[in-house]
């Protein structure tokens, strides 16, 4: 890359970069020797003039009521891109913000059948974060899919992480794994579909036919987050049947 080049790369203009390398050639001079010098016209050249003067790249001296100028030492060129880095990372944060705000949109997959919901569970473990539930009825998950939920579990398991699901109080069934910690509330607080949180997700399952439906955007699932962390700080620790769900097999 020519010097010429590597100035209109930093920044500065074709007509500025050749009047600044003229002036370091010739040192103070007037007006109509860069002119020969660079063959620019004359009324380009003042504006070429007044804008490196302005980058703090030219100054001037008064010699016979003549206006001569020059170059600023080459270091000076350092200065200037110094400059406009700073100036970069000022306004860096806001850049940053706006860059943010595009990644937050609503991203939205529908899986159909037993391999859908197979493939959120993969992207569970993939993600590697604990789980919230609401809405489970696991008595659905162990007639619909009771082999996926078995192989799932087991995996889950290995891989050191935790779910907290939030049941009915009435329910009869839940699993009795270590990793899987449930709270109960009345049944009248559930809606119609299982609701799954983890990392930025938010999984919404319909059993007729089996759907799911994985929403992926952080303020949606932190939105949810806070809500069901609130139910399950005024859950109860223990179902109203309790000696009926203890004594159930596990599947």
């Amino acid at each position: 890359m020519s010097v010429l080049q590597t100035l209109t790369s930093i920044g500065l203009s074709d007509g500025e970069s050749k009047v600044y390398l003229a002036l370091l050639k010739l040192g103070a001079v007037p007006v109509s020797k860069i002119k020969e010098e660079t063959n620019l016209h004359r009324t380009t050249i003042y504006d070429f003039v007044e804008k490196l003067m302005n980058k703090g790249l030219v100054n001037y001296v008064i010699t016979n009521n003549i206006r001569l100028y020059k170059a600023s030492q080459p270091e000076k060129v350092m200065d200037f891109v110094k400059d406009k880095e700073r100036k970069v990372k000022e306004v860096l944060p806001e850049l940053k913000e706006l860059a943010s705000f595009h990644k937050d949109e609503l991203q939205v997959e529908v899986h159909k059948g037993k391999e859908g919901f197979r493939t959120m569970l993969d992207d569970f473990l993939r993600v590697r974060k604990n789980m919230l539930a609401f809405g489970v009825d696991e008595e659905d998950f162990r007639k619909h899919i009771p082999i996926i939920m078995e192989q799932f579990l087991k995996r889950e398991a290995k891989a050191g992480l935790k779910e907290r699901v939030l049941v009915s109080d009435d329910t009869t069934f839940v699993y009795p794994h270590p990793h899987m910690e449930y709270r109960y509330i009345p049944k009248e607080y559930f809606g119609p579909s299982p609701t799954i949180i983890y990392g930025d997700r938010v999984v919404i399952i319909n059993w007729e036919p089996l759907t799911t439906i994985v929403m992926k955007n952080k303020t949606l699932a932190d939105g949810y987050r806070k809500h069901i962390e609130f139910l399950w700080k005024t859950a109860k620790k223990r179902p109203k049947s309790r000696q009926k769900l203890r004594s159930l097999p596990a599947s």
